[in-house]
């Protein structure tokens, strides 16, 4: 019993400590650091003090330092040389800069976490064979700090091979591993799958919209496509009208389906537009409603009231440009015909209802 007795005071003494530590060493809150300290148990203040040591060295501020201990409590029993100081040694090798360092440190801190030998550094190389340049490698360092917790020469090496046979060119093999690396990480029986599937719709490697396809398949899974494909055939889409959309902009699939609903409802119902004539334009569903469709729409109508722009003119002419395009195009043109045009376009002066047939009657106008 005695024995038992001075086991529960020395865990008490440890937690205590522990949480002591947390909060006058690290800078955590006491709610923070008694969540954290469920997570490590410190005895002494030795070794974390030597691991707070080199991270303040290296440029960790007192939000770093929360930050980093909040998400990986046991940084701060690592071995400050071996699993520290010789890791940022190397990513400072190849051109990562202290304050790159501190800030992928701080929040991924579990990349510190990983072997230099048996993952940092044969990803590196992978990386590098792949972007060909140091400057990318540290891009993605930056951006996508995930992908050196990989281990890229197994699980990704064999199905760049697979398309490099297909002959996609290695920009867009980099492009990717930049952009859309979920590809790449699906299992080899989805990926393999998928890759068939996007031939068959007659995509081709060496151009992006096989990238593009490819990113769909890998990122929404049957259930959730074929709940799109109702919600489209809902508007009186057929698989034709799908296809031929998918075909033009794979992405378009990306979009919620609260986001299509609303852009058909907008284009059909209030611009009058066919349903089936917007899978020519399956881009606008990843436009925004509100600051890009509705507002050019709204000009669009006016102009079409007024005679000034043909009736059956399509989506793909006014949405598409970029804004300085589209306001010298359709808006500054037309403003000593109808000098409201720039307020109508910017929903001023009482123009934010969606009644088409305000617009197009006002007397404002």
């Amino acid at each position: 019993m005695r024995s038992f007795s001075t086991n529960i005071e020395q865990v008490e003494k440890d937690h205590s400590f522990t949480v002591s530590y947390l909060i006058n060493s690290c800078g955590l809150s006491t709610e923070k650091a008694k969540s954290v300290s469920k997570r490590i148990k410190l005895q002494s203040a030795e070794q974390p003090d030597s691991v707070l040591k080199v991270l303040r060295n290296h440029g960790f501020t007192a939000s770093h330092i929360i930050k980093a201990v909040g998400r990986r409590p046991s940084l701060l029993l690592a071995n400050p040389e071996r699993s520290i100081l010789r890791k940022f040694e190397f990513f400072k090798s190849f051109g990562v800069t202290d304050a790159e360092l501190v800030s992928v440190c701080s929040s991924t801190p579990s990349i510190l976490g990983h072997s230099l030998e048996n993952l940092l550094i044969p990803n590196y190389k992978f990386l590098k064979s792949v972007l060909l340049s140091d400057e990318n490698v540290i891009k993605s360092f930056r951006k996508k700090s995930w992908l050196f917790q990989r281990d890229l020469p197994k699980n990704v090496s064999p199905k760049l091979t697979v398309l490099r046979e297909l002959g996609m060119p290695e920009p867009l093999i980099a492009l990717i591993l930049i952009c859309y690396a979920p590809i790449v990480f699906q299992n080899r029986e989805n990926f393999d799958k998928n890759v068939k599937k996007v031939i068959e719709m007659g995509f081709d490697p060496q151009k992006c919209g096989f990238i593009h396809a490819m990113q769909v398949f890998a990122s929404l899974s049957q259930s959730t496509l074929e709940q799109k494909f109702d919600t489209f055939k809902g508007w009186g889409w057929s698989d034709e009208d799908i296809m031929l959309a998918f075909r033009k902009c794979p992405i378009f699939l990306n979009a919620s389906e609260s986001k299509i609903i609303n852009a058909m409802d907008f284009l059909v119902n209030k611009m009058g537009w066919q349903s089936t004539d917007i899978a020519l334009y399956p881009d606008v569903f990843l436009m925004t409603l509100e600051k890009r469709i509705i507002p050019r729409c709204l000009v669009i109508k006016v102009l079409q009231s007024k005679g000034l722009v043909k009736k059956n003119l399509s989506l793909g002419p006014f949405l598409r440009p970029v804004e300085k395009l589209f306001l010298d195009r359709f808006v500054t043109k037309y403003l000593d015909q109808v000098p409201k045009l720039m307020n109508i376009y910017q929903r001023k002066e009482g123009f934010h209802s969606l009644d088409m047939n305000i617009y197009v009657s006002s007397g404002k106008l």
